[in-house]
């Protein structure tokens, strides 16, 4: 028997593969080798392979699972991390995190990207969607893919798209200094993104038309023609909170996605975070279309936004997947957000049979790499190299009797214990093994300093803060 070298070889754990023809492997061993996996199974399977590896990592009491892929967060609002709680939604906006990104500058955002993808890749997340709207010329966007990058996340920068002020954008108090590109100039300079960062980088661009409601409909329209040309993805903001829709059905006379469909823009490329406030006839059309909807779960119960109707949804064939939405409300930790969505649709039921571990670990792998298009978000020969070693030793996790439970019920990130991305082991043992953890610290640290004293928005750094009386 021939043997057959590859790079890694994890061994020891049990396997949850999201594979549906084969979800779990007692006692199994992933073998890896050009970024891709060679081979998976038992020990005894691998061993009959006569397969051998550069180097090989032994674990014990561990899960190996796919990577979690975050569809929908903005690494950029690091810096404002523990402001503007107790603000709803439109007050959150106004006083706190538009100026926040109205005000930052180049340095100040990569600072904070780095910080929120190391945090995010040492959680578990290999790939993320950063909807990254401040600042947004070209320079800056390719800074942010390549900052990604060197962390080692997989993902897209979606680019945030603003264009000229319209109404929409009057009634939900926006800040008119991110509205300062004409349409034609945001086309021109995603398209320049896009073809440094195309379809198949590690970390592409996408248009990022910011929020359906405060955009023009024309541009709209466009984003959705620059990514069908550049077989891109694009990804927008919709129906996150009542008012919105009301603001929208105002002004343009139909609800959102209704729209969306009504102008072609809803396909399988199409992305919308957050997706709350759809009605029976919306849900039908965005699941005839097979759209993906982004849940964030806990950014939705900070800002009180509402809970995402995820059973019609996915039995009308949505794609739904699920998101941190920005550190500045949530954090990065697709663990949280996983236990969170589990026990909200437990009580936007009133049933505990409306969600399960099983579905909502699929949301956080398998239906993010179906809204990537990529083959990642399950453990399967021939498919990406992205998966996670998760230590199942912890106090807080025993008895594990039934391990895919513990995984979105009882796991924090911090059990992570390895990562590896694109075939590269990018976490060992808790640690980055691609970028100075305590530098990028530092570095976020004094840039959130300077930020906030520049956005005027101190006021919000307060020891103690006394509610509003009931």
């Amino acid at each position: 028997m021939s043997e057959q070298l590859v790079d890694i070889i994890v061994s020891g754990a049990d396997i949850v593969t999201m594979d549906p023809a084969n979800p779990v492997i007692k006692g199994g061993e992933i073998c890896v080798l050009d970024g891709k996996i060679f081979a998976i199974g038992t020990s005894a399977e691998i061993a009959a392979k006569g397969i051998t590896a550069k180097q090989r990592i032994e674990v014990s009491q561990s899960i190996v699972m796919p990577g979690m892929i975050d569809g929908h967060t903005h690494l950029f609002q690091n810096l404002g991390k523990t402001l503007g709680d107790g603000l709803a939604l439109l007050p959150w906006l106004a006083r706190f995190m538009l100026p926040l990104a109205a005000t930052i500058n180049e340095k100040e955002a990569l600072a904070a990207i780095r910080l929120g993808a190391l945090h995010g890749v040492l959680c578990g997340t290999t790939s993320i969607v950063d909807n990254h709207y401040a600042p947004v010329d070209s320079r800056t966007i390719i800074d942010a893919a390549n900052a990604m990058e060197e962390v080692g996340v997989r993902g897209a920068v979606a680019r945030g798209i603003f264009g000229p002020m319209v109404e929409g954008g009057i009634r939900m108090n926006c800040d008119e200094r991110l509205f300062k590109y004409s349409a034609a100039e945001e086309i021109e300079i995603t398209a320049e993104c896009i073809a440094e960062k195309p379809s198949g980088s590690l970390v592409e661009v996408w248009p990022a038309p910011e929020n359906v409601v405060y955009l023009d409909p024309d541009l709209m329209m466009a984003c959705d023609e620059l990514a069908q040309k550049h077989n891109v993805s694009w990804h927008a903001h919709c129906s996150e909170s009542q008012f919105e829709v009301e603001i929208f059905q105002s002004i343009y006379g139909k609800r959102p996605a209704k729209w969306l469909h009504d102008n072609n823009l809803l396909s399988d490329r199409t992305t919308l975070a957050h997706g709350i406030w759809f009605d029976e006839e919306e849900v039908s059309l965005l699941g005839q279309a097979g759209a993906t909807l982004i849940h964030n779960p806990i950014s939705n119960q900070f800002l009180a936004s509402g809970i995402i109707k995820l059973g019609p949804l996915m039995e009308a064939g949505a794609n739904v997947a699920l998101g941190t939405d920005g550190v500045a409300v949530a954090g990065q930790d697709m663990f949280e957000a996983m236990k969170s969505s589990q026990m909200l649709q437990h009580m936007r039921e009133l049933d505990p049979e409306s969600s399960s571990a099983e579905l909502v670990l699929c949301m956080a792998t398998r239906n993010g790499g179906r809204m990537m298009k990529k083959k990642i978000g399950q453990l399967k020969e021939g498919w990406a190299a992205d998966f996670v070693v998760v230590d199942m030793s912890g106090v807080h996790q025993q008895p594990p009797t039934r391990p895919v439970c513990c995984l979105t019920q009882s796991t924090r990130g911090s059990d992570v214990q390895h990562v590896v991305i694109d075939g590269q082991l990018v976490v060992e043992n808790g640690r980055s093994t691609k970028v100075d953890q305590d530098k990028i610290i530092a570095d976020a640290l004094q840039a959130s300093s300077d930020l906030i004293d520049r956005a005027g928005i101190r006021e919000l750094v307060v020891d103690w803060f006394e509610p509003k009386k009931h």
